[in-house]
């Protein structure tokens, strides 16, 4: 509306269009009102991304860490193992020479047991 519009218009005109313009702005601050808290909640929605970023990364590193202590365990298993192979191997190749030092010591005690019941046969 013009200048000239205005003037010819009465009070109750006047006050009709001002009190809807009022409304409108009322309208109008609501709707800024509603698009900054939009915009809020999508800074916080970013903060929020950003954290669950930074949460991804640490889990991501636990995950790494515990993959790295299971591999770590899995060498000093098969270290174990090795050890425990080679301690059987000893094991065994000892008892064997204890079995032939056993086995020769029976022969040896039977020989004697038989030349001494010859004697004894003889005497």
């Amino acid at each position: 509306m013009t200048e000239r519009e205005l003037k010819k218009l009465s009070r109750v005109e006047l006050l009709e269009l001002l009190i809807e313009q009022t409304e409108r702005n009322e309208e109008l601050e609501q709707k800024v009102a509603a698009m900054e808290q939009q915009l809020y909640d999508k800074r916080i929605d970013t903060k929020e991304i950003g954290t669950l970023a930074e949460a991804c990364l640490k889990v991501n590193k636990i995950f790494e860490a515990a993959d790295a202590a299971a591999e770590q365990y899995l060498e000093n298993i098969k270290e174990c193992d090795e050890k425990c192979k080679a301690m059987i191997a000893e094991t065994e190749s000892r008892c064997a020479e204890m079995e032939k030092a056993a086995e020769a010591k029976v022969v040896a005690l039977k020989e004697e047991v038989d030349k001494l019941s010859v004697k004894w046969i003889k005497n």
